[in-house]
This record gives structure tokens, sequence and C-alpha cells, in this order.
């Protein structure tokens, strides 16, 4: 193999069949911590607890990350939309700690809901460093009729189901049947995807199960190519769309230590600004309407209501960002 390019994906997929055999704990432990990469937090006007306000959650692309407004007993809210009421962070990530095999310098961004499974690789926004980034977000809740009037899933978790704690959604669905064809043919897991009760990933060092799972990859024509995955739509979804605006930071007259942060200058990056909205879309069946033939037809009604929403999910990759 002489492509660099090819040279680089080798070398990443290696690097996650070796933390797929590690504890979450020895993962934990070579990623980042929160306070290497946060260093400053506010939301609604507020300092955030660093500790407890971020919820540590293990990629298998990404390495540790760490999701705000993670706890879905806990509401936050602000007093209203606007960059000085959103989140704001000034994030450190230390580029000299970065693999061979990192490609990117930045941070990586997953909007979601609290019951929603992240995806960064699919479903991320990337933000570069030396960069005030923007995102204004927008919440679209979208409400499907089942059968008979449509197709979408009340509740598509089986018990082939790999994301047991969360809601069935269908990135999460091509992701499970995707596996659990894996599981059948080669008796072990792709090291990207959580694997059932039972069942271990792929070892490197296996060259008989890598062959194995090269050979599924090709045959079924990757994770969404698969005929044989039928995924619907569920009933119930919320669609987030952002809008993504960066400047140039910092500023010449900015005074603040990069790096450490150990600044006492109180007018630090306003690094994530965020404008909260959502807009709620249902479908109904309203009355029957006569035809000429004497049937009766069935209405369907949609219904859009625009508002603001202020919780929102957020992940954020620190080691080995981009890799």
């Amino acid at each position: 193999m002489t492509d660099e390019v090819a040279i680089v994906t080798k070398a990443k997929e290696n690097i996650m069949f070796a933390m797929a055999t590690l504890s979450m704990e020895d993962r934990q432990l070579l990623s980042n911590t929160k306070r290497e990469l946060v260093h400053k937090c506010s939301f609604n006007g507020m300092a955030c607890d660093i500790d407890g306000d971020f919820l540590t959650h293990v990629d298998p692309v990404f390495g540790s990350c760490f999701t705000f407004n993670h706890n879905r007993t806990l509401n936050l809210t602000s007093i209203r939309a606007g960059p000085m009421y959103g989140l704001r962070m000034l994030v450190y990530v230390n580029a000299s700690d970065y693999m061979p095999t990192t490609e990117a310098t930045g941070v990586r961004l997953t909007i979601h809901d609290k019951e929603d499974f992240p995806f960064p690789d699919t479903f991320g926004y990337s933000a570069p460093t030396g960069y005030i980034s923007s995102f204004g977000l927008r919440l679209r809740r979208m409400t499907r009729l089942p059968a008979p009037y449509g197709d979408c899933v009340p509740d598509g978790k089986t018990e082939d189901y790999i994301y047991r704690n969360y809601e069935y959604s269908v990135e999460g669905c091509y992701r499970s049947c995707f596996q659990q064809l894996v599981l059948k043919d080669c008796q072990c897991g792709d090291p990207r995807f959580p694997v059932p009760p039972g069942f271990t990933h792929c070892e490197a060092a296996d060259p008989a199960a890598r062959k194995c799972l090269d050979e599924r990859m090709n045959e079924l024509g990757g994770l969404h190519g698969s005929f044989r995955c039928r995924c619907q739509q569920p009933c119930s979804q919320a669609i987030y769309t952002v809008t993504y605006s960066p400047a140039k930071w910092p500023s010449q007259s900015l005074k603040i230590q990069l790096g450490s942060c150990n600044g006492t200058n109180e007018e630090c990056n306003k690094h994530y600004k965020y404008v909260f909205s959502f807009q709620t879309r249902e479908q109904w069946v309203r009355g029957k309407g006569g035809g000429s033939s004497g049937g009766g037809q069935e209405k369907l009604h949609v219904r859009s209501i625009d508002q603001f929403c202020i919780e929102f999910g957020m992940l954020w990759p620190v080691s080995k960002i981009f890799s």
C-alpha cells in the first residue's frame, strides 16, 4: 500500500480496533479531560460547572466527547434567545498532542435531543481553531402518522437495536442492522458500533476477523448501502437545522493568554453562540369528506408552529479531533 490517503484510512481503522478492546475507563484515561478542553464556559449569563454540567461520552472515532444539558430530569432554560444567553465557551485544542493520523485542527459539534444517541461522524459540524464560531439552531419537531395513513415507526426499537437506552432513529436502525449482519457472519462486531450482550468486537490482531469484516463491508455496500436493511422514519422526531458563521480570533486588542488561559481579563472569547427556535409540525386526521360516489375520504391536516426552544444537547470531541 503506497497511497497516503489509504494508509491514513487503514491506520485509523487499526486505532479503532485497538481502542475497542479497552474498557471505557481506559479509553477515558487515554483522552483529554473536560477541563483540558473547556477553559471558560457560561450559560444564560452564568458560569458553568464544567465538572457537573458535562457528561463524558466515548466515541469510537473522536475519543472522549462531552455532552452539555444531558440530564433528562432537569431542563436548562434561558430567559431569552440570543448569543448573550446561550452557551458560550472558550475551548483549548492542544494540537501538539495530535496523532499522526489527525488530518485537521478543530472541534466537532453535534446537536441532538437528550433521548437521542449522538452520531458526530455523520451529523457533526466542524469548527476550526483561531476563529469565533457562531452556530444558530432551528429545531423542527415532526409528528408523523402511522398506518394506515403512513409508514412511520411508533417504536422501532427491537431486541436487535444496539442503542438500548436511547430513542429509535433511522441512523441507529441502519447501524444496528449492519452490526447484526456482521455478528451473524463474523461472530464479532464492527468496533465502530456497540455490540449486544454476549458478543465482542473484532480484534485488530485477528486476520480472519479483519478479512471477514472487510468482506461484509464490500458485500453490503457500506453502512447505508445494504438492501437487507429497511429502516423507516420514526413517528416522532426532532430535526435540527444549524447555521454557522466564523470570525477571526483573537483581535489585536484582546488580552488573553492562549493555551493556559490564566489571564484575569474577563473579556474571554465568546467562542460558541447559539440562537434557538423550533418549528413543530404535526399530522392528524380530521373528519371525513363526502364524494360523488358516496364514499368517505379521510382528510389529512398538517400544522406548523414556530416557537423558541432553549433545551439542547451538545457533543464536544476532545482527543484526536478530526482523527
